[in-house]
């Protein structure tokens, strides 16, 4: 408009120009002015359906990074409930660690080992469930050295502690031992199985678990035997509160100690010369304690039936397991370490029922409060994750590749 009285006034137009001129000035000011207003309408209607949509848009981002913020969370007040067994392990195991000799350098190192075994594994499992990634690998193979430590010393202090008539009591910490050692294993392929370099170790590992798992039914199966077709004896039918009534000499048993040979292969199959006299004087006879416990520990045991699939198919396999299952395949490393110190706590709990600090019954209930550590751990993983990884699928998985 300002344009056009501009062009006007130059021209010096006369009056009836300038009315001509007006009037159509106005025609073509309305007519602009109305598709101005039309085409103002229609942007305005195309930006609002725009932001409309970035707006949904947004929403939904937003509404799904909230939710899987939500779903990777940690819960806290969870997590803390599953840790229940754990903290029970500590506050019974921890003030009783000064058992056993301050000067044999072996049993000192085997406590010291032994209280790294209780709390780094467990430091390594809250980093992997909190950011959901890898501890450094420094700090997870002090957890390993600990452990691996820690077995092998008490694998040497069983021919120093127990004597040779008390069979079924060294088949006990044998199992403890290989067990332990049989969980580190498991742990080291799942943390490096799918490297090719690691196949041919992850192999040999994979065979020790195995023998390990041997162990755990072999005495299981012998402890049910017994307790099944064995005499009723006091011990077998008082659940384990009292100690036993009879030492070696006045039941006619000498007090020898066995060499490793003797307790890692022979007393995997040898029977007591005399059965009833060494029930009578054993820490762990068969009576009901000792059979659930030893029984819980086999099927605990079981999870190393998965290095089946790495000698079946090696790093390929676990590159391929990695792929479908990537959240377990990285929990499960810190998963059987922390399974491992559960193992390593039970053969502690042994230990004392051997030095009568607790009876058979107190010590194979707190075996059984230890073997729930790795459990909850699992559950607090299906707690988080089940809907995107299934855990049974995971440990049922047999395939070597996608093929």
């Amino acid at each position: 408009h300002f344009v056009f009285g501009t062009s006007f006034s130059a021209l010096n137009l006369t009056s009836a120009s300038v009315t001509v001129l007006s009037t159509m000035n106005s025609t073509v000011y309305r007519f602009c002015d109305a598709n101005f207003i039309d085409v103002h309408d229609t942007t305005n209607g195309f930006t609002n359906d725009a932001q409309h949509s970035i707006s949904d848009a947004t929403s939904t981002s937003n509404t799904h990074v909230h939710d899987h913020s939500h779903h990777t969370a940690t819960p806290w007040m969870v997590l803390l409930l599953f840790l229940t067994p754990y903290i029970t392990t500590l506050i019974f195991a921890l003030p009783r660690t000064n058992i056993g000799s301050k000067t044999y350098v072996v049993s000192v190192i085997h406590r010291l080992s032994g209280i790294n075994t209780l709390m780094l594994p467990l430091g390594l499992m809250l980093y992997e469930a909190v950011y959901q990634q890898h501890a450094h690998i420094f700090l997870y193979l002090c957890a390993v050295s600990s452990t691996v430590i820690n077995c092998i010393f008490g694998a040497l202090l069983i021919p120093k502690r127990i004597h040779a008539f008390d069979i079924p009591t060294i088949r006990a910490f044998v199992v403890g031992v290989m067990l332990g050692l049989s969980f580190v294993c498991l742990s080291l392929n799942f943390r490096f199985g799918h490297l090719e370099s690691f196949e041919n170790i992850g192999r040999v590992l994979a065979v020790f678990s195995l023998i390990g798992l041997a162990y755990a039914i072999n005495d299981a199966v012998q402890h049910t035997y017994r307790f099944l077709t064995g005499p009723k004896l006091q011990a077998q039918i008082d659940f384990g509160f009292f100690f036993p009534s009879k030492n070696a000499h006045e039941v006619g048993l000498d007090y020898r100690y066995p060499s490793l040979w003797e307790a890692f292969v022979e007393c995997c199959y040898k029977q007591p010369t005399d059965y009833t006299a060494m029930s009578l004087a054993t820490v762990t006879p068969s009576n009901f304690p000792v059979v659930y416990t030893v029984t819980l520990t086999a099927l605990f045991g079981l999870a190393n039936l998965m290095q089946i699939h790495y000698l079946k198919c090696g790093h390929q396999g676990m590159e391929y397991r990695n792929e479908i299952f990537p959240k377990i395949t990285q929990m499960s490393a810190y998963g059987w370490l922390l399974a491992a110190t559960a193992n390593n706590f039970g053969t502690f709990a042994g230990t004392l029922v051997v030095k009568r600090v607790v009876c058979t019954f107190w010590g194979a209930f707190f075996n059984a409060v230890g073997l729930l550590i790795p459990v909850c751990n699992i559950l607090f993983f299906m707690y988080r994750f089940n809907e995107e990884e299934s855990m049974i699928a995971s440990t049922l998985f047999t395939q070597c590749n996608a093929i």
